[in-house]
């Protein structure tokens, strides 16, 4: 082993080889050792360079350290689990994960057999606890163990994969429990560097660190150059950092998702004029964003400050000196690095970040990923909100500043990205060298993957950023979220926290609430309204990788199929309403659902099952119907009407005729429409079904008003309202009402229109029916226009507005602007009418 004094100017780059073996919190899959340089590849998921790569490694790894004895032995346990990796069939999402910690495993063993051959290192130089680790892990029978397993999972499918499946998951979550254990323990041990950097030199290495950096201090980086959108949150840090001076000092948290813009604002806040003057030279900036402990972070606080000397308790001496001698201001940019850790690493953090918080002369600002604020810290009120995208002038701004060619494809682009600030950057200076039209066609194609101008650093490649905030240390410890996020990707309208706990009946096996807890506190999905929803660009992500497990999607479809087979018309209040809030998440279910339905036909038809054929071909008529393919769902219903025909299903028949005639009334087929539906009456007489009676003499109802034909149009609604109100079917009666009024509407009879919508807002009402409850407040709009009641026209078109878009009826919304523009028209032209 090399003498103290050999060793002493290596000392300081030493150490920092040997954080290297540290997984970094922002970027948990990427080391920087040569050998392993493609280990961790396309973001997180385990790619066949990648498996390549860690072999290659590994066989090296095996003669790195002959000294140290547990390398080589560990090294061909991994190699063994490692190459299975392709032959896995079964499970194969499950395995996937545990593969990706025994690649992060690998590359931390691989990293210490280096860095052992690099100092020479026997095995008693190691640190006692990094020793019982490597130990522990030549003999345990973990590693042989999960071979094993994916042996089982390579080697089982069809039947019997089903008949071991719970056995074989169990074991997978066994053994991705145990190497959580084993990663978590090398964290811990391999956060305490600066121990092993003693170790290694036998001496104290910070004192002789200081002797080579000697002064060296991190003042604030430059003004951004560019920096739009951001000015309201710049005034107000800067109002309470400087209406706290004097009274206690500002600590603000600057929150968000990546590529939001956090450091970048933090850097206008500390080169803003007021905080140049006031604070003058004591302004100083910590890049956190490879430190992963509190010891680590208590050195780069001393190397920012320029203090970096002696052991820790004497380290926080000179900084707590310095930083209690006059005014300054520090900003700990990227502090979820140190901060999103294990508990054990967490709160000895929070701890350190709390005793400079606590100085009364210095204003602190973090900058972190996520939502939540460090605890042990009092944060100054009124808090930071999350920081949002842009705005689309400050995006267009941002690309005109970067590029020169804003155009009409340049607007497409950061719409798209939905003005994410590293996107709109990306992009814009992307399009210096490919023109924005060319980029927008890329994009159509590409997506996410577009936006990088580099391949793994969070500031030049987006899909980077957000893989750092999905492998995050909070997201690391519940894998449950991963799966959430892929539910959440798949819904366009996300889940309505109303229905939290039909989710949680549907995904058994996650805890939903939970879950969502840590998607929300890591900023990968925010409650938007009453919605839990990713940001799209999350969501195509997600979509894009994979996120959504086999079983989730499979039990997705089904809820979804399900809901969207439900009869509008018989439906239950809650069952409506519910059917309301999922509208969004239907329609986009309905392209996998179409699919699930063929491969139903496929099965009925090979097993001769005529009944279920005709259900099939009913539901894929529901599907077309509700996507507005309207000569698909024709077809559809008229084979489902021949199956039922075929085996004398009365009800079937009936059914199939009401879709049939509901299909030739949007498109204005009124003859057919009619006959349809009076087909539809018969059977449903046949069938004594009273409800389906009554949605036949509706549909009539809406020909019969479209065709003019007034006196039979009222006829059939007062005969809809009879039955349904003999059925109790309360929402189909405020729909009658409905029609009803509108009947009454086109031949003047206005008072009788009034009773019948004042009938059907009431029914609406007590249906929980949104849209019915804004059909009826659009009617006596319309009303009270033919009355010359503007005021009370306008009033009722807002309140249509506006409970339709509660509810996102975009159709509807649509026509009640078109409503109220006309009456705010006619109050403009004549204000005295």
């Amino acid at each position: 082993m090399s003498s103290p004094s050999s060793m002493q100017s290596e000392s300081f780059s030493f150490r920092k080889t040997i954080r290297r073996i540290l997984p970094s919190s922002n970027a948990p899959h990427v080391v920087d050792n040569p050998v392993l340089s493609g280990t961790i590849r396309e973001y997180g998921a385990v790619t066949n360079n990648a498996i390549q790569a860690s072999l290659a490694a590994l066989k090296e790894a095996s003669s790195l350290a002959s000294k140290v004895p547990y390398i080589a032995p560990i090294a061909g346990l991994l190699l063994q689990a490692l190459t299975m990796r392709d032959e896995v069939k079964q499970y194969k999402q499950e395995c996937e994960v545990v593969m990706r910690k025994l690649n992060r495993v690998a590359s931390l063993v691989v990293n210490v057999g280096e860095s052992c051959q690099t100092y020479n290192l026997n095995e008693g130089d190691l640190p006692a606890g990094l020793r019982a680790i490597l130990k522990s892990l030549q003999m345990t029978s973990e590693l042989s163990g999960i071979e094993h397993v994916l042996k089982d999972c390579a080697k089982t499918r069809g039947v019997k994969g089903l008949l071991f499946r719970k056995d074989l998951l169990g074991k997978i979550k066994q053994y991705d429990g145990e190497l959580s254990n084993v990663l978590q323990a090398f964290q811990a041990e391999l956060s305490l560097d600066i121990r092993f950097a003693l170790i290694v030199e036998g001496r104290d290495a910070v004192r002789t660190a200081t002797t080579e950096i000697a002064t060296f201090t991190a003042r604030a980086p430059p003004a951004p150059q560019i920096f739009f959108g951001r000015d309201a949150e710049l005034a107000q840090i800067i109002d309470v950092i400087f209406t706290n001076i004097g009274v206690h000092p500002a600590r603000v948290a600057i929150l968000g998702p990546g590529g939001y813009g956090k450091t970048t604002l933090a850097n206008a806040v500390l080169t803003h004029g007021r905080i140049l003057e006031h604070f003058h030279d004591a302004i100083y900036f910590v890049a956190c964003e490879s430190v992963t402990s509190s010891g680590a972070l208590l050195i780069e606080l001393g190397k920012t400050l320029g203090i970096l000397q002696g052991t820790p308790d004497v380290l926080w001496s000179h900084i707590h000196a310095t930083l209690n001698a006059k005014e300054s201001i520090l900003c700990f940019d990227n502090f979820e690095s140190p901060w999103d850790q294990p508990d054990g690493i967490k709160q000895p953090v929070e701890e350190l970040l709390s005793r400079v918080t606590e100085l009364h002369q210095v204003t602190v600002l973090i900058t972190m990923r996520g939502a939540e604020r460090p605890a042990q810290t009092k944060w100054t009120k009124p808090f930071l909100e999350l920081l949002k995208t842009l705005d689309h002038d400050a995006a267009q701004e941002t690309w005109e500043e970067i590029a020169g060619n804003h155009d009409e494809f340049s607007d497409k682009l950061i719409a798209a990205v939905d003005y994410v600030p590293l996107a709109v950057n990306l992009l814009a200076h992307l399009s210096q060298v490919t023109s924005p039209q060319l980029l927008w066609e890329e994009w159509n194609s590409k997506q996410t993957k577009l936006i990088k101008r580099g391949e793994m650093h969070r500031l030049s490649n987006l899909e980077y950023s957000i893989q750092l905030s999905v492998d995050s240390e909070r997201m690391r410890a519940n894998p449950s979220a991963n799966n959430l996020l892929g539910v959440l990707s798949m819904l366009p309208n996300g889940i309505h926290n109303k229905q939290v706990g039909k989710f949680k009946a549907i995904l058994v096996d996650l805890d939903v609430m939970a879950c969502l807890q840590v998607l929300q506190q890591c900023s990968l999905i925010q409650l938007i309204g009453e919605r839990y929803q990713p940001h799209p660009i999350i969501r195509q992500f997600c979509n894009d990788k994979g996120f959504i497990s086999f079983q989730d999607k499979v039990l997705l479809e089904e809820f979804y199929i399900g809901l969207a087979s439900i009869n509008v018309q018989e439906a239950l209040p809650e069952t409506y309403a519910e059917m309301l809030l999922e509208v969004n998440n239907t329609k986009a279910a309905f392209d996998r659902a179409e699919a699930v339905y063929q491969k139903a036909l496929q099965i009925h038809e090979a097993s001769n099952d005529i009944l279920g054929q005709g259900q099939g071909h009913y539901g894929l008529g529901q599907i077309y119907t509700d996507l507005n393919k309207l000569s698909e769902a024709e077809a559809s219903y008229q084979k489902a009407l021949e199956c039922h025909r075929a085996v004398n299903n009365v009800v079937g028949q009936g059914n199939d005729y009401q879709g049939l005639g509901l299909a030739y009334l949007v498109q204005d087929k009124l003859a057919e429409a009619e006959a349809s539906f009076q087909k539809a009456l018969e059977f449903q007489k046949l069938a004594n079904h009273i409800i389906n009676q009554g949605n036949a003499h509706q549909g009539l109802g809406h020909v019969y008003i479209r065709q003019n034909r007034l006196d039979e149009a009222k006829a059939s609604y007062n005969k809809a309202i009879e039955l349904h109100e003999a059925a109790n079917s309360i929402l189909n009666e405020g729909n009658d009402y409905q029609g009803l009024g509108d009947a009454y509407l086109q031949v003047n009879d206005l008072d009788a229109a009034e009773r019948s919508y004042q009938k059907a807002l009431e029914l609406a009402r007590n249906a929980n029916n949104a849209v019915g409850h804004g059909l009826a407040f659009r009617g006596l709009g319309r009303l009270y226009m033919e009355r010359s009641q503007l005021d009370n026209a306008k009033t009722m078109f807002e309140e249509a507005l506006n409970t339709h878009r509660q509810v996102q009826a975009k159709m509807w919304e649509e026509d009640d602007q078109a409503y109220l523009n006309e009456v705010l028209t006619r109050m403009k032209e004549d204000p005295l009418e």
